[in-house]
């Protein structure tokens, strides 16, 4: 079986420079916030029988590969790419009854509260690819066309990473994140022509039809959620005329 974990090169040297500095009780904290974190996203992409390419672990999280189809439907998105977050609101329980009971020292869970509500805060932001892009995107998807909705999301991270860039401190972790984050929320930028051909094609290739109709003026207003009308025309036989002289 192909091994499908990957971890980042600059994951291991940040560890590194943990262990050696003696701050085994963050090592212990973070590392158990981003195993359920992640475990979250997991148990939701297997419930929706998403297929898994790869995870790639990161020094603030991990990133999650997988043939997610663009047309997934927008309930199952906003709960795969909110599970995590949920999953670390769950943790301030075991966490309170084990330091209540005697089982934590007060420095480890405080180091649990601080760090459980940053990684929250973090996730939440809608940059491309965080947690909070997706969500928003999941929800706003369901009142827009689709490609209006990516370029939207495209413009609010933009200016979501501007804003966190200013507010923030210049320190190496943060420019290693930042500089990820910048590549990553280009990247839909450069191909948002082929991110959309891909969400017509896939509604092509597998006959995705919904039951709610929705007139629309141009295939470029096409909604995600809806059967759509394109002047008229079903959206099924626009689709063929499109992409039937290239089989």
């Amino acid at each position: 079986m192909k091994n499908i974990f990957k971890i980042n090169p600059i994951t291991y040297l940040i560890i590194l420079l943990i262990l050696i500095c003696g701050y085994f009780n963050y090592f212990f904290v973070i590392i158990t916030i981003m195993f359920f974190h992640e475990l979250g996203h997991l148990t939701m992409i297997k419930l929706f029988n998403q297929k898994i390419n790869s995870i790639e672990v990161l020094p603030f999280g991990a990133i999650i590969k997988m043939n997610m189809q663009s047309n997934i439907k927008s309930l199952n998105l906003f709960f795969i790419s909110s599970a995590g977050i949920i999953i670390q609101f769950i943790l301030y329980i075991p966490f309170f009854i084990l330091y209540k009971n005697g089982l934590m020292t007060s420095l480890t869970y405080n180091i649990f509260l601080t760090y459980n509500k940053i990684i929250i805060l973090f996730n939440i932001l809608p940059i491309i690819p965080l947690d909070g892009s997706k969500i928003i995107s999941s929800i706003t998807e369901l009142i827009m066309p689709y490609k209006i909705n990516l370029k939207i999301i495209n413009v609010l991270s933009i200016i979501t990473l501007i804003i966190f860039i200013i507010l923030n401190d210049k320190t190496l972790t943060l420019i290693i994140i930042i500089s990820f984050l910048l590549t990553e929320t280009f990247k839909p930028i450069k191909n948002h022509n082929y991110i959309f051909n891909n969400f017509l094609l896939e509604r092509y290739l597998y006959n995705i039809e919904h039951k709610k109709p929705k007139r629309v003026g141009n295939i470029n207003q096409i909604y995600k959620n809806y059967y759509n009308f394109i002047n008229n025309i079903r959206e099924r036989d626009v689709l063929i005329s499109k992409f039937k002289p290239f089989n």
